[in-house]
């Protein structure tokens, strides 16, 4: 089992792109391959909530709806943090317009629409380089997304919950599934990690 850090995820990264690959192609392959999974699980489609950050794990999200979408999935889109996107994430959001199935939503969702509309609720809010306390408006919809009947699913760790330390914030998302990009995170192995992280599957991103 390889266990990074976010510095050490971090050097991972850099070191397959000066290999030959790109910042947008690992992107790519996490989205997909975590989709491919989830499909897997989830063959019949459905109904879908991805809710992103502004940073590259919404990317991943944003990745990952468009796959849902060309597998017949209605996949809504919400930002928590508004529509100010990475580079990286604004790309992937650009290649949803225009797509059938595809809704941009508030993150403001009302509970008993989180509890009757969606089968798969895919958080990408933070990723591993979070730290402290979330701030109230992303606690709010964390603790909204809790409260879904749906399958919950988080995009490398769950947001609330520090990569590198396992200490939580009170309302960090609570995943049924943790899909983990490249390498296992300290926090997956640390027992309040285990409590939020649901499964956890490691994804190659290479």
């Amino acid at each position: 089992m390889k266990v990074y850090t976010a510095a050490e995820m971090r050097r991972y990264e850099q070191a397959a792109v000066d290999a030959g690959t790109s910042f947008e192609q690992l992107m790519e392959n996490a989205g997909q391959r975590a989709a491919a999974d989830l499909l897997r699980r989830l063959p019949k489609a459905g109904r879908a909530l991805v809710v992103c950050g502004k940073g590259n794990n919404g990317g991943d999200g944003l990745v990952m709806a468009r796959v849902l979408q060309q597998h017949g999935w209605q996949v809504d889109v919400a930002f928590a943090l508004g529509r100010n996107l990475s580079p990286l994430a604004e790309l992937n959001l650009k290649r949803l317009a225009g797509l059938s199935g595809i809704g941009l939503v508030d993150a403001e969702i009302s509970a008993g629409r989180l509890n009757t509309a969606y089968d798969v609720v895919i958080e990408g809010i933070f990723g591993t380089g979070f730290a402290g306390t979330l701030p109230d408006s992303v606690a709010a919809v964390c603790r909204l997304l809790n409260l879904s009947d749906g399958l919950k699913v988080a995009l490398d760790i769950p947001t609330g919950l520090n990569g590198d330390t396992g200490e939580a914030d009170a309302s960090a998302f609570r995943a049924d599934i943790t899909y983990t990009f490249a390498a296992f995170k300290p926090a997956h192995i640390s027992e309040t990690g285990k409590a939020l992280c649901g499964e956890i599957v490691c994804v190659d991103i290479v």
